[in-house]
Protein backbone atom coordinates (compact mmCIF):
# COMPACT_ATOMS: atom_id res chain seq x y z
CA UNK A 1 0.00 0.00 0.00
CA UNK A 2 1.39 3.38 -0.94
CA UNK A 3 2.28 5.97 1.69
CA UNK A 4 -0.50 8.58 1.87
CA UNK A 5 2.16 11.25 1.68
CA UNK A 6 3.12 9.95 -1.80
CA UNK A 7 -0.26 11.03 -3.06
CA UNK A 8 0.23 14.58 -1.82
CA UNK A 9 2.11 16.03 -4.74
CA UNK A 10 1.47 19.67 -5.28
CA UNK A 11 -0.64 20.33 -8.36
CA UNK A 12 0.15 23.04 -10.75
CA UNK A 13 -3.41 24.17 -10.28
CA UNK A 14 -3.49 26.35 -7.13
CA UNK A 15 -7.18 27.17 -7.49
CA UNK A 16 -9.08 25.72 -4.46
CA UNK A 17 -12.79 25.42 -3.80
CA UNK A 18 -13.85 28.23 -1.41
CA UNK A 19 -15.99 25.92 0.75
CA UNK A 20 -13.06 23.54 1.12
CA UNK A 21 -10.69 26.37 2.12
CA UNK A 22 -13.26 27.70 4.62
CA UNK A 23 -13.58 24.21 6.19
CA UNK A 24 -9.76 23.96 6.32
CA UNK A 25 -9.44 27.28 8.10
CA UNK A 26 -12.26 26.50 10.58
CA UNK A 27 -10.62 23.21 11.53
CA UNK A 28 -7.23 24.88 11.78
CA UNK A 29 -8.65 27.57 14.12
CA UNK A 30 -10.26 24.88 16.27
CA UNK A 31 -6.97 22.99 16.53
CA UNK A 32 -5.14 26.24 17.38
CA UNK A 33 -7.69 26.79 20.15
CA UNK A 34 -6.65 23.50 21.74
CA UNK A 35 -8.89 20.94 20.09
CA UNK A 36 -5.95 18.69 19.23
CA UNK A 37 -8.18 15.67 18.70
CA UNK A 38 -9.47 17.18 15.46
CA UNK A 39 -7.67 16.68 12.15
CA UNK A 40 -7.58 18.68 8.92
CA UNK A 41 -9.51 17.04 6.04
CA UNK A 42 -7.51 15.56 3.17
CA UNK A 43 -9.21 15.20 -0.22
CA UNK A 44 -8.52 12.55 -2.89
CA UNK A 45 -6.99 15.23 -5.10
CA UNK A 46 -3.63 15.26 -3.25
CA UNK A 47 -2.98 18.89 -4.06
CA UNK A 48 -0.90 21.47 -2.13
CA UNK A 49 -3.65 22.11 0.42
CA UNK A 50 -3.81 18.39 1.17
CA UNK A 51 -0.01 18.30 1.60
CA UNK A 52 -0.18 21.15 4.10
CA UNK A 53 -3.07 19.46 5.92
CA UNK A 54 -1.18 16.19 6.11
CA UNK A 55 1.96 17.84 7.52
CA UNK A 56 -0.06 19.72 10.12
CA UNK A 57 -1.95 16.55 11.10
CA UNK A 58 1.33 14.65 11.61
CA UNK A 59 2.79 17.47 13.72
CA UNK A 60 -0.37 17.77 15.82
CA UNK A 61 -0.41 14.01 16.30
CA UNK A 62 3.14 14.05 17.61
CA UNK A 63 2.32 16.96 19.92
CA UNK A 64 -0.75 15.13 21.21
CA UNK A 65 1.31 12.02 21.90
CA UNK A 66 4.00 14.03 23.74
CA UNK A 67 1.34 15.86 25.76
CA UNK A 68 -0.31 12.57 26.70
CA UNK A 69 3.00 11.13 27.85
CA UNK A 70 3.81 14.29 29.84
CA UNK A 71 0.37 14.27 31.43
CA UNK A 72 0.77 10.61 32.32
CA UNK A 73 4.20 11.29 33.91
CA UNK A 74 2.80 14.28 35.80
CA UNK A 75 -0.13 12.25 37.10
CA UNK A 76 2.25 9.50 38.18
CA UNK A 77 4.48 12.02 39.98
CA UNK A 78 1.46 13.62 41.67
CA UNK A 79 0.24 10.18 42.77
CA UNK A 80 3.67 9.40 44.25
CA UNK A 81 3.71 12.76 46.01
CA UNK A 82 0.22 12.20 47.43
CA UNK A 83 1.30 8.75 48.64
CA UNK A 84 4.44 10.20 50.25
CA UNK A 85 2.42 12.94 51.95
CA UNK A 86 -0.11 10.40 53.19
CA UNK A 87 2.69 8.15 54.47
CA UNK A 88 4.35 11.10 56.22
CA UNK A 89 1.05 12.09 57.81
CA UNK A 90 0.53 8.55 59.08
CA UNK A 91 4.10 8.39 60.40
CA UNK A 92 3.91 11.83 62.01
CA UNK A 93 0.55 10.97 63.52
CA UNK A 94 1.99 7.78 64.99
CA UNK A 95 4.95 9.69 66.38
CA UNK A 96 2.69 12.28 67.98
CA UNK A 97 0.50 9.57 69.51
CA UNK A 98 3.58 7.84 70.93
CA UNK A 99 5.19 10.98 72.40
CA UNK A 100 3.93 11.68 75.93
CA UNK A 101 5.22 15.27 75.87
CA UNK A 102 3.14 18.37 75.35
CA UNK A 103 3.93 20.42 72.24
CA UNK A 104 3.09 24.05 71.58
CA UNK A 105 3.65 26.11 68.43
CA UNK A 106 4.07 29.76 69.37
CA UNK A 107 4.81 33.01 67.64
CA UNK A 108 7.79 35.07 68.68
CA UNK A 109 5.45 37.48 70.48
CA UNK A 110 4.25 34.62 72.71
CA UNK A 111 0.94 33.82 70.97
CA UNK A 112 -0.16 30.17 71.01
CA UNK A 113 -1.12 29.01 67.49
CA UNK A 114 -1.22 25.20 67.80
CA UNK A 115 -0.68 22.39 70.32
CA UNK A 116 -0.50 18.63 70.82
CA UNK A 117 -1.45 16.85 74.04
CA UNK A 118 -1.92 13.11 74.26
CA UNK A 119 -3.49 13.64 77.69
CA UNK A 120 -5.43 16.95 77.87
CA UNK A 121 -5.35 16.70 81.68
CA UNK A 122 -1.70 17.76 81.50
CA UNK A 123 -2.71 21.16 80.13
CA UNK A 124 -2.72 24.10 82.52
CA UNK A 125 -5.90 25.49 80.91
CA UNK A 126 -8.23 24.11 78.14
CA UNK A 127 -7.14 24.65 74.50
CA UNK A 128 -9.94 27.12 73.70
CA UNK A 129 -8.59 29.23 76.56
CA UNK A 130 -5.04 29.61 75.27
CA UNK A 131 -5.07 29.13 71.45
CA UNK A 132 -4.76 32.58 69.87
CA UNK A 133 -3.85 34.19 73.17
CA UNK A 134 -0.55 35.45 74.52
CA UNK A 135 1.62 33.74 77.16
CA UNK A 136 1.10 36.71 79.48
CA UNK A 137 -2.66 36.14 79.32
CA UNK A 138 -2.39 32.44 80.17
CA UNK A 139 0.48 31.75 82.58
CA UNK A 140 1.26 33.23 86.01
CA UNK A 141 3.05 36.60 85.59
CA UNK A 142 6.50 35.56 86.85
CA UNK A 143 6.57 32.41 84.73
CA UNK A 144 5.18 34.25 81.69
CA UNK A 145 8.15 36.64 81.74
CA UNK A 146 10.58 33.73 81.95
CA UNK A 147 8.90 32.05 78.96
CA UNK A 148 8.90 35.30 76.96
CA UNK A 149 12.61 35.73 77.62
CA UNK A 150 13.23 32.11 76.53
CA UNK A 151 11.23 32.64 73.32
CA UNK A 152 13.29 35.68 72.45
CA UNK A 153 16.55 33.86 73.14
CA UNK A 154 15.44 30.80 71.14
CA UNK A 155 14.54 32.99 68.15
CA UNK A 156 18.15 34.22 68.03
CA UNK A 157 19.95 30.86 68.15
CA UNK A 158 19.83 27.42 66.58
CA UNK A 159 20.37 25.79 69.97
CA UNK A 160 17.43 24.73 72.18
CA UNK A 161 16.64 26.85 75.23
CA UNK A 162 15.63 24.85 78.32
CA UNK A 163 13.23 26.18 80.94
CA UNK A 164 12.36 24.44 84.20
CA UNK A 165 9.32 25.62 86.14
CA UNK A 166 6.52 24.57 88.49
CA UNK A 167 2.78 24.82 87.80
CA UNK A 168 -0.16 24.04 90.12
CA UNK A 169 -2.06 21.37 88.16
CA UNK A 170 -3.99 19.63 90.91
CA UNK A 171 -0.76 19.52 92.88
CA UNK A 172 2.44 21.37 92.13
CA UNK A 173 4.08 19.75 89.12
CA UNK A 174 7.55 20.36 87.67
CA UNK A 175 7.96 20.76 83.91
CA UNK A 176 10.89 21.08 81.54
CA UNK A 177 10.33 22.99 78.28
CA UNK A 178 12.74 22.87 75.33
CA UNK A 179 12.17 25.71 72.90
CA UNK A 180 13.57 25.71 69.35
CA UNK A 181 12.98 27.64 66.13
CA UNK A 182 10.30 26.17 63.84
CA UNK A 183 10.35 28.45 60.82
CA UNK A 184 9.90 32.14 60.27
CA UNK A 185 8.60 33.84 63.42
CA UNK A 186 7.50 30.49 64.90
CA UNK A 187 8.89 28.45 67.75
CA UNK A 188 8.21 24.94 69.00
CA UNK A 189 8.07 24.26 72.73
CA UNK A 190 8.25 20.60 73.82
CA UNK A 191 7.16 20.29 77.44
CA UNK A 192 7.80 17.24 79.61
CA UNK A 193 6.47 16.53 83.09
CA UNK A 194 9.61 15.80 85.13
CA UNK A 195 7.95 15.79 88.54
CA UNK A 196 8.60 12.12 89.30
CA UNK A 197 12.20 12.19 88.06
CA UNK A 198 12.85 15.32 90.15
CA UNK A 199 11.33 13.66 93.19
CA UNK A 200 13.44 10.56 92.59
CA UNK A 201 16.51 12.76 92.20
CA UNK A 202 15.70 14.59 95.44
CA UNK A 203 15.13 11.25 97.18
CA UNK A 204 18.49 9.95 95.93
CA UNK A 205 20.18 13.18 96.96
CA UNK A 206 18.62 12.99 100.42
CA UNK A 207 19.71 9.35 100.74
CA UNK A 208 23.24 10.26 99.68
CA UNK A 209 23.23 13.13 102.18
CA UNK A 210 22.19 10.78 104.96
CA UNK A 211 24.78 8.15 104.00
CA UNK A 212 27.57 10.73 103.84
CA UNK A 213 26.50 12.20 107.18
CA UNK A 214 26.40 8.72 108.72
CA UNK A 215 29.78 7.93 107.23
CA UNK A 216 31.27 11.09 108.73
CA UNK A 217 29.78 10.28 112.12
CA UNK A 218 31.34 6.84 111.98
CA UNK A 219 34.67 8.29 110.84
CA UNK A 220 34.57 10.70 113.79
CA UNK A 221 33.80 7.88 116.21
CA UNK A 222 36.66 5.73 114.92
CA UNK A 223 39.01 8.73 114.95
CA UNK A 224 38.12 9.42 118.60
CA UNK A 225 38.70 5.77 119.48
CA UNK A 226 42.10 5.84 117.77
CA UNK A 227 43.10 9.10 119.45
CA UNK A 228 41.69 8.57 122.92
CA UNK A 229 42.25 4.84 123.28
CA UNK A 230 44.69 3.24 120.84
CA UNK A 231 47.08 6.21 120.77
CA UNK A 232 47.14 6.42 124.56
CA UNK A 233 47.74 2.71 124.92
CA UNK A 234 50.59 2.85 122.39
CA UNK A 235 52.07 5.82 124.31
CA UNK A 236 51.89 3.84 127.57
CA UNK A 237 53.43 0.85 125.82
CA UNK A 238 56.28 3.05 124.63
CA UNK A 239 56.87 4.38 128.17
CA UNK A 240 56.88 0.84 129.52
CA UNK A 241 59.41 -0.23 126.88
CA UNK A 242 61.67 2.72 127.78
CA UNK A 243 61.37 1.88 131.48
CA UNK A 244 62.34 -1.76 130.90
CA UNK A 245 65.18 -0.69 128.63
CA UNK A 246 66.60 1.38 131.48
CA UNK A 247 66.49 -1.55 133.89
CA UNK A 248 68.14 -4.31 131.89
CA UNK A 249 71.89 -4.78 132.12
CA UNK A 250 72.56 -6.29 128.70
CA UNK A 251 73.49 -3.68 126.11
CA UNK A 252 72.17 -5.93 123.37
CA UNK A 253 68.77 -6.18 125.11
CA UNK A 254 68.66 -2.41 125.67
CA UNK A 255 69.35 -1.82 121.95
CA UNK A 256 66.59 -4.21 120.96
CA UNK A 257 64.16 -2.57 123.39
CA UNK A 258 65.05 0.91 122.09
CA UNK A 259 64.44 -0.31 118.52
CA UNK A 260 61.12 -1.75 119.67
CA UNK A 261 60.30 1.60 121.30
CA UNK A 262 61.07 3.41 118.04
CA UNK A 263 58.67 1.10 116.19
CA UNK A 264 55.99 1.71 118.80
CA UNK A 265 56.57 5.45 118.44
CA UNK A 266 56.20 5.18 114.64
CA UNK A 267 53.05 3.15 115.11
CA UNK A 268 51.64 5.84 117.40
CA UNK A 269 52.47 8.50 114.82
CA UNK A 270 50.74 6.48 112.11
CA UNK A 271 47.66 6.07 114.28
CA UNK A 272 47.65 9.81 114.93
CA UNK A 273 47.75 10.58 111.19
CA UNK A 274 45.07 7.98 110.57
CA UNK A 275 42.91 9.58 113.22
CA UNK A 276 43.32 12.98 111.63
CA UNK A 277 42.60 11.63 108.14
CA UNK A 278 39.38 10.07 109.40
CA UNK A 279 38.24 13.28 111.08
CA UNK A 280 40.18 16.48 110.28
CA UNK A 281 39.65 18.44 113.49
CA UNK A 282 41.47 21.44 111.99
CA UNK A 283 38.42 22.05 109.81
CA UNK A 284 36.43 22.83 112.94
CA UNK A 285 39.12 24.70 114.83
CA UNK A 286 41.16 26.56 112.18
CA UNK A 287 38.95 26.59 109.08
CA UNK A 288 39.07 25.41 105.47
CA UNK A 289 42.27 27.15 104.33
CA UNK A 290 44.36 25.91 107.26
CA UNK A 291 42.99 22.38 106.90
CA UNK A 292 43.81 22.28 103.18
CA UNK A 293 47.28 23.66 103.85
CA UNK A 294 47.87 20.91 106.40
CA UNK A 295 46.52 18.30 103.99
CA UNK A 296 48.89 19.44 101.22
CA UNK A 297 51.81 19.58 103.66
CA UNK A 298 51.14 16.08 104.97
CA UNK A 299 50.70 14.72 101.44
CA UNK A 300 54.06 16.20 100.49
CA UNK A 301 55.75 14.52 103.47
CA UNK A 302 54.00 11.18 103.57
CA UNK A 303 53.37 10.48 99.86
CA UNK A 304 56.61 11.84 98.40
CA UNK A 305 54.78 14.60 96.52
CA UNK A 306 55.49 18.27 95.94
CA UNK A 307 52.06 19.83 96.46
CA UNK A 308 51.60 23.58 96.02
CA UNK A 309 48.57 25.28 97.52
CA UNK A 310 47.00 28.65 96.73
CA UNK A 311 43.85 30.33 97.99
CA UNK A 312 41.96 33.52 97.21
CA UNK A 313 39.12 35.42 98.89
CA UNK A 314 38.07 32.57 101.19
CA UNK A 315 35.86 33.93 104.01
CA UNK A 316 36.89 33.21 107.57
CA UNK A 317 33.69 31.25 108.10
CA UNK A 318 32.64 28.61 105.56
CA UNK A 319 29.69 26.30 106.10
CA UNK A 320 30.97 23.06 107.72
CA UNK A 321 29.22 20.89 105.09
CA UNK A 322 30.91 22.77 102.25
CA UNK A 323 34.29 22.73 104.00
CA UNK A 324 34.09 19.00 104.65
CA UNK A 325 33.01 18.30 101.05
CA UNK A 326 35.95 20.25 99.57
CA UNK A 327 38.41 18.75 102.04
CA UNK A 328 37.32 15.17 101.27
CA UNK A 329 37.55 15.77 97.50
CA UNK A 330 41.05 17.25 97.84
CA UNK A 331 42.04 14.35 100.08
CA UNK A 332 40.80 11.72 97.60
CA UNK A 333 42.31 13.55 94.62
CA UNK A 334 45.77 13.76 96.21
CA UNK A 335 45.51 10.09 97.14
CA UNK A 336 44.83 9.31 93.45
CA UNK A 337 47.75 11.49 92.36
CA UNK A 338 50.12 9.58 94.63
CA UNK A 339 48.82 6.17 93.54
CA UNK A 340 48.12 6.55 89.83
CA UNK A 341 49.52 9.70 88.22
CA UNK A 342 53.20 8.65 88.10
CA UNK A 343 54.15 12.26 88.79
CA UNK A 344 55.54 13.86 91.92
CA UNK A 345 53.91 17.26 91.55
CA UNK A 346 50.36 18.51 92.10
CA UNK A 347 48.62 21.83 92.63
CA UNK A 348 45.61 22.58 94.83
CA UNK A 349 43.75 25.90 94.71
CA UNK A 350 40.58 27.20 96.31
CA UNK A 351 38.83 30.49 95.57
CA UNK A 352 35.56 32.19 96.33
CA UNK A 353 33.42 34.87 94.68
CA UNK A 354 29.95 36.26 95.27
CA UNK A 355 28.21 33.21 93.80
CA UNK A 356 30.22 30.10 94.57
CA UNK A 357 33.33 28.56 96.08
CA UNK A 358 35.63 26.63 93.76
CA UNK A 359 38.29 23.97 94.31
CA UNK A 360 40.76 22.68 91.73
CA UNK A 361 43.31 19.85 91.92
CA UNK A 362 45.64 19.39 88.96
CA UNK A 363 48.60 17.21 88.04
CA UNK A 364 50.65 16.62 84.90
CA UNK A 365 50.78 12.84 85.20
CA UNK A 366 49.71 10.01 82.93
CA UNK A 367 46.02 10.94 83.08
CA UNK A 368 43.17 8.56 82.23
CA UNK A 369 39.99 8.29 80.18
CA UNK A 370 37.06 9.56 82.33
CA UNK A 371 34.51 7.78 80.09
CA UNK A 372 36.15 4.42 80.74
CA UNK A 373 34.21 2.81 83.59
CA UNK A 374 37.25 0.78 84.54
CA UNK A 375 38.98 4.06 85.39
CA UNK A 376 36.08 5.40 87.46
CA UNK A 377 36.58 3.96 90.93
CA UNK A 378 34.71 4.51 94.16
CA UNK A 379 36.73 7.67 94.83
CA UNK A 380 35.29 9.51 91.82
CA UNK A 381 31.81 8.22 92.59
CA UNK A 382 32.14 9.53 96.15
CA UNK A 383 33.24 12.93 94.82
CA UNK A 384 30.19 13.15 92.56
CA UNK A 385 27.83 12.19 95.38
CA UNK A 386 29.28 14.76 97.76
CA UNK A 387 29.04 17.54 95.18
CA UNK A 388 25.51 16.54 94.10
CA UNK A 389 24.29 16.71 97.70
CA UNK A 390 25.28 20.40 97.78
CA UNK A 391 23.88 21.06 94.28
CA UNK A 392 27.35 21.77 92.98
CA UNK A 393 29.18 20.85 89.79
CA UNK A 394 32.16 18.55 89.34
CA UNK A 395 34.20 18.49 86.13
CA UNK A 396 36.99 16.03 85.36
CA UNK A 397 39.30 17.10 82.57
CA UNK A 398 41.63 14.23 81.83
CA UNK A 399 43.07 12.26 78.94
CA UNK A 400 45.70 9.51 78.65
CA UNK A 401 49.12 11.14 78.75
CA UNK A 402 47.71 14.64 79.35
CA UNK A 403 47.37 14.84 83.13
CA UNK A 404 44.24 15.27 85.24
CA UNK A 405 42.33 18.31 86.43
CA UNK A 406 39.42 18.08 88.86
CA UNK A 407 37.31 21.21 89.27
CA UNK A 408 34.50 21.65 91.79
CA UNK A 409 32.05 24.52 92.12
CA UNK A 410 29.57 24.72 94.98
CA UNK A 411 27.03 27.56 95.06
CA UNK A 412 27.01 29.61 98.21
CA UNK A 413 23.99 28.80 100.33
CA UNK A 414 23.73 25.29 98.83
CA UNK A 415 23.94 23.75 102.27
CA UNK A 416 20.30 24.73 102.76
CA UNK A 417 18.68 24.11 99.35
CA UNK A 418 15.51 26.07 98.70
CA UNK A 419 12.89 25.47 96.03
CA UNK A 420 14.37 27.19 93.03
CA UNK A 421 12.50 29.72 90.87
CA UNK A 422 12.03 29.02 87.15
CA UNK A 423 15.39 28.85 85.45
CA UNK A 424 16.47 29.20 81.85
CA UNK A 425 19.50 27.34 80.51
CA UNK A 426 21.12 26.76 77.16
CA UNK A 427 21.08 23.07 76.34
Amino acid sequence: MADPASRLTPSSDFTFDSDRVAAFLRTLESMAAGQLAERLPISPRGDALDAIAYAINVLVGELSWAEARAKEAQEKKEAQLRAAVASAEVRNGAILRAIPDLMFVMLRDGTYVDYHARDPKQLFVPPDTFIGRNVREVLPPALAEVIMDALERASQTDEPIVVEYDLPIGESRTFEARIVQAGADRLLSIVRDVTESRRASELNRDLARRLIARQEIERKRIARELHDDISQRIALLNIEIDTIAGQVLSEESRARLRALGMKAQELGSDVHHMSYALHPSWLETLGLVAALQALCRDASKQRNLHVTFTHRSIPSSVDPNVSLCLYRIAQEALHNVARHSQTREAHVSVACNADHIALQIADSGVGFNPSDRRSAGLGLASMRERVAVLRGQLAINAAPGAGTQIAVQIPLGSEHPQSAPPSVLSA
